[in-house]
């Protein structure tokens, strides 16, 4: 009944055939009828083959129709055949934008939005370096960060937080991890233990304050920042005290060595990482595990976390800059001090420390 069965000259006499459709594509059509690969030389004929994964939404749809071509000289009889269809698969890694993708997450400006992580996301997302990560954007000022899940099976940002500038922004249960409606002041060149604003790099920089190439490992190496946005100043970020950080929770008064803040200017779904040394109450701080889970090797760590020489802001001036970098996490050592993870590429690599809540450092955010 098709017109491509008698023409077809891959279609010969006295052979069985088929014609396929791909239901995927946008305008599918039937293929011409071919021969079957005869079972006494057993080249299997590919129909399709692809390096892109297919969700559960899309999958593959192809259709088959299958035909015999008679010869003129046909014997008369009942004629019957076997047509073996094989499928094989490479498993392909979930990065995290499959991960929310599949949880069916909708984009916002483009990105998926970091206010929709969720443990099961993330817990569904394979570890497979920096070509798994994703690029995910704060809905409080549409500001994007590059997002990992790292060797200790947790997802990170692997970006400064940069929240906060000219102007004061109020974060709320729905958009951040607060319990109540926190207010982020503007930024300022100086603040004390309890005033929650921030330090902006970007205003820094456009005052003429200086500091040495975030990229910059000594004198020589270099930092792999794959997925570092265009602007440097935001792959830095700003600084913040204690109290800012922590969203207020993290007071002066608060005074337990181990004790964690239970807010933070993260995200929604997201918050700081734990601190504290091997000789501490609290244990190994989280920072610590992700050392310990690359197996102290510096490079591969540094690598993966896109850790910056951004240093830190004290007593209304920029310090230690080029020469470290400095995290806090939300565990309190005593009413004055606090955990922070130093970075350094001169002496030791990785150190817990303790250090004054008033003093400025960067944030990074853990998901919850």
């Amino acid at each position: 009944t098709n017109a491509n069965i008698a023409n077809n000259t891959d279609f010969t006499d006295s052979t069985w055939g088929y014609s396929y459709k791909d239901e995927t594509l946008s305008n599918p059509t039937w293929s011409n009828y071919s021969g079957l690969p005869l079972y006494s030389n057993p080249t299997p004929t590919t129909l399709k083959s692809s390096l892109s994964p297919a969700t559960s939404a899309e999958g593959d749809n192809i259709k088959f129709k299958i035909a015999a071509k008679s010869a003129s000289n046909q014997a008369s009889g009942e004629y019957n055949n076997v047509i073996n269809f094989m499928i094989t698969s490479q498993p392909i890694p979930v990065t995290l934008s499959m991960a929310y993708e599949n949880a069916g997450k909708q984009k916002y400006n483009g990105y998926y939005k970091m206010q929709d992580m969720t443990p099961e996301i993330c817990s569904n997302t394979e570890v497979v370096g920096p070509p798994g990560e994703a690029i995910l954007i704060d809905t409080r000022d549409n500001k994007t960060y590059v997002a990992r899940k790292l060797a200790d099976n947790k997802c990170w940002m692997v970006q400064n937080l940069a929240l906060g500038g000219s102007s004061a922004i109020t974060l709320t249960p729905t958009n951040s991890d607060v319990i109540s409606n926190f207010t982020l002041l503007a930024s300022s060149d100086s603040f004390g233990h309890g005033t929650a604003a921030g330090i902006d790099i970007n205003r820094m920089h456009d005052n003429g304050d200086s500091w040495a190439s975030p990229i910059v490992v000594g004198e020589e190496s270099t930092i792999n920042t794959i997925g570092t946005p265009p602007s440097q100043t935001q792959y830095l970020g700003n600084y913040y005290n204690y109290y800012t950080a922590t969203a207020g929770s993290g007071t002066y008064s608060m005074g337990t060595d181990g004790v964690n803040a239970p807010t933070s200017i993260c995200p929604k779904g997201w918050r700081l990482p734990t601190g504290g040394s091997i000789d501490s109450v609290t244990g190994n701080g989280e920072l610590l595990k992700l050392w310990d889970a690359y197996n102290n090797n510096f490079n591969n760590f540094i690598s993966n976390i896109s850790a910056t020489l951004s240093g830190s802001w004290q007593d209304d001036r920029a310090l230690l800059q080029g020469s470290r970098n400095i995290w806090w996490s939300r565990t309190t050592e005593n009413n004055k001090n606090a955990y922070t993870i130093h970075i350094m590429y001169t002496g030791a690599v990785l150190q817990p420390r303790i250090d004054d809540k008033g003093y400025a450092y960067s944030v990074r955010c853990v998901a919850r």
